[in-house]
C-alpha cells in the first residue's frame, strides 16, 4: 500500500532499529521508544516502519517548522501516497477571552491561511477515501472538529452524463459552505454563469469547470486553480465541505431549543446571583446567535455550540483528527520529551479562558465542551496504558506505612480503568527521542536503540575534566589543539595561552 522510494538503503543502525520495531509489533507490543542519535537517519527509519505497518499514520510534532520539515520529506520517500500537513491555519489568532481585573473583552480575531485550511481539509478528506495515508501534525490534532460521517455523508458527488439542476447544486454548495465568487474566485468558492459552473476545490489546488448543455453534465474539466491551464478532463468529481466546523443541520429546531433553553436557565442563575449585566449579555448573544442559524444554518463561533451538534453529553469527548483514523492506525511522536509536555499543558489553559467567558456571561456553559482532548483522553485513543503504568510504579514506590496514599493511588487507577476506556485497542505509537523523559519509559514496552549513523561516522570523544585549578593541563590542551588546528589561533584575539585562561577562568 505504501510505496517506499528511495535511493539508498537502511544502514548503519537503522537495520536493527526497523527489524526490532518489526519485531516488537508482531509480538502485540503496542508502544516502543526508539532511542536516536543526531544524524542516525530515524526519518528514512520511520518511512520504513509505516511502509512496513502499511496502515494511516499520524506522526505528531511540537512545533509547525519540524511539522513542514517532516512532511516534505515523507512527501519525497512516498511521491505516490497521501502525504499531509495537519496544523493549526491561523497566521493571526487572538482568542475570544475576559479579563475581570481590567473589565475587558477581547474578541475573537483571527487571520487564517487558506492554503493550510486547504492541507487539512485535504487530510480529513483523505482519511475518509483511501488508506495510504501519513498525516503530520503539530499538537492543533488535540483540537475539536466536526463529525466524522457528517463531513463524509455532506459530499456532493457529479458525474458526466447525468442531470442535474443547477440550483440544486447552488443549494447543495451553499449548504456546505462554499461561497460565491466575489472579487476573485478562491479555495472553497463557486461561480455560476449560464451553462457553466466554476467550483475551487476545498481540498486541493484545483479549479473544476462543469460545462453543461441544459440539464445535462457534459464534461468536466479540471484546471489550475492559480494559472487556468488546463489540465484535462475528469468523468466524476467528489466536492468535500468547506469547513473543517461543518455541522449537522438537520435537527437544527431541536438543537436551538436546547440552546434557548441553556441559555434561559443561565439567565435565570445570573439574576439570582444579582448580576444582571451578564444576564442580559448572554441573553442577547444567544438570541442573535439562533437568529443566524435560522437563516444562514451558520454563525461565526457556531463550534461552541458543538456539544449540541454532536448530541454529546456534557464533559463527553470532543470529535478530533483521531477520530478520522482507523482503530489499528499508526501513531509517531517525533521528540516526544518536548512534545508529550505540550499535548498534556495545552487542556488547562484553554479551559482557563473560556471558564472566565461562561462566568461573566460571554459564552453558554456548553462552550467548555468544545475542547481539546485532555491527555488521558488522548491515551485513550492510543491504549491507555501510560496513565496506569505511572500510577502503578507509584504503588510499588509508596511506603507500606503509607496507607492513605497507597488508598488514594488504587482510587485513581481504579477510575481510570472504569471512566476512560481505549477506544482504539489495535493502535501503535513509537516515541522518537534521543533523550526520551519519564512518560516514555515507563509507557514504552520496549527501548530500541538507533546509534550508529549510516555513514559509519561516530561523535568525536569528549572529556570533561573537573574545575580544578590545574591550568597548566588546560594551556598544554589548548597548545596542542593550535598546533593540530593553526586556524584556530584567531580566537585568541592576541591573547597568551596562559592569558587567555587567566581571562576565562581567572587567576
Amino acid at each position: 500500500m505504501f510505496n517506499l522510494q528511495s535511493s539508498y538503503n537502511p544502514a548503519g543502525d537503522q537495520p536493527k532499529a526497523i527489524a526490532e520495531i518489526q519485531q516488537a509489533f508482531s509480538k502485540w507490543k503496542k508502544k516502543v521508544t526508539l532511542l536516536w542519535a543526531t544524524g542516525t537517519g530515524k526519518t528514512f527509519t520511520m518511512a520504513n516502519i509505516i511502509q512496513h505497518v502499511g496502515k494511516p499514520t499520524l506522526v505528531i510534532s511540537h512545533n509547525k517548522t519540524l511539522a513542514a520539515q517532516l512532511a516534505t520529506e515523507f512527501k519525497h520517500f512516498f511521491p505516490n501516497n497521501a502525504v499531509h500537513y495537519f496544523v493549526s491555519y491561523f497566521d493571526y489568532y487572538q482568542p475570544e477571552s475576559y479579563l475581570p481585573a481590567q473589565g475587558l473583552y477581547i474578541e475573537k480575531e483571527a487571520t487564517i491561511n487558506q492554503e493550510i485550511e486547504m492541507y487539512r481539509l485535504g487530510a480529513m478528506s483523505s482519511l475518509l477515501s483511501r488508506e495510504d495515508v501519513i498525516i503530520v501534525a503539530s499538537a492543533s490534532s488535540l483540537y475539536g472538529l466536526g463529525q466524522k460521517d457528517h463531513f463524509k455523508e455532506s459530499t456532493i458527488y457529479l458525474q458526466a452524463g447525468k442531470t442535474y439542476q443547477r440550483e440544486d447544486i447552488k443549494r447543495q454548495l451553499l449548504k456546505i459552505q462554499y461561497k460565491p465568487i466575489q472579487s476573485k474566485i478562491e479555495h472553497g468558492m463557486f461561480e455560476i454563469q449560464w451553462e457553466r459552473i466554476d467550483i475551487f476545490s476545498s481540498t486541493e489546488k484545483d479549479l473544476y469547470r462543469l460545462h453543461f448543455n441544459e440539464d445535462v453534465l457534459e464534461f468536466i474539466e479540471v484546471r489550475d486553480a492559480t494559472t487556468f491551464e488546463y489540465k484535462g478532463k475528469k468523468e466524476y468529481i467528489r466536492i468535500w465541505p468547506a469547513t473543517q466546523f461543518l455541522q449537522n443541520t438537520e435537527d437544527l429546531a431541536n438543537i436551538i431549543q436546547k440552546m434557548d433553553q441553556e441559555k434561559e436557565v443561565r439567565v435565570k442563575e445570573f439574576l439570582d446571583a444579582k448580576m444582571p449585566i451578564e444576564a442580559e449579555r448572554i441573553k442577547k448573544r444567544v438570541e442573535y446567535d439562533i437568529r443566524m442559524m435560522k437563516e444562514t444554518w451558520f454563525v461565526n463561533g457556531i463550534e461552541n455550540y458543538s456539544l449540541y451538534f454532536d448530541k454529546r453529553e456534557t464533559g463527553e469527548v470532543p470529535n478530533t483528527i483521531f477520530d478520522y483514523f482507523p482503530d489499528d492506525f499508526l501513531l509517531i511522536i517525533d521528540e516526544s520529551h518536548m512534545t508529550i509536555p505540550q499535548l498534556q499543558a495545552m487542556p488547562a489553559g484553554d479551559k482557563a479562558r473560556k471558564t472566565n467567558l461562561v462566568k461573566y456571561g460571554f459564552r453558554l456553559p456548553s462552550a467548555l465542551d468544545h475542547r481539546p482532548l485532555n491527555f488521558s483522553e488522548l491515551e485513550c485513543k492510543v491504549g491507555r496504558t501510560g496513565y496506569t503504568a505511572k500510577i502503578k510504579k507509584d504503588i510499588d514506590n509508596t511506603p507500606e506505612t503509607d496507607s492513605k496514599t497507597y488508598k488514594r493511588l488504587e482510587k485513581n487507577i481504579g477510575k481510570y480503568d472504569k471512566d476512560f476506556l481505549p477506544t482504539k485497542k489495535a493502535a501503535k505509537t513509537i516515541f522518537l527521542s534521543a533523550t526520551p523523559a519519564e512518560y516514555e519509559l515507563i509507557t514504552s514496552e520496549q527501548i530500541i536503540e538507533q546509534i550508529i549513523r549510516p555513514t559509519g561516522l561516530l561523535d568525536p570523544i569528549t572529556y570533561v575534566y573537573p574545575k580544578s585549578g590545574d591550568y597548566n593541563m588546560l594551556e598544554s590542551s589548548i597548545e596542542t589543539l593550535t598546533k593540530k588546528k593553526p586556524h584556530l589561533e584567531e580566537f585568541l584575539d592576541g591573547y597568551t595561552l596562559k592569558e587567555a585562561v587567566e581571562e576565562v577562568f581567572g587567576e
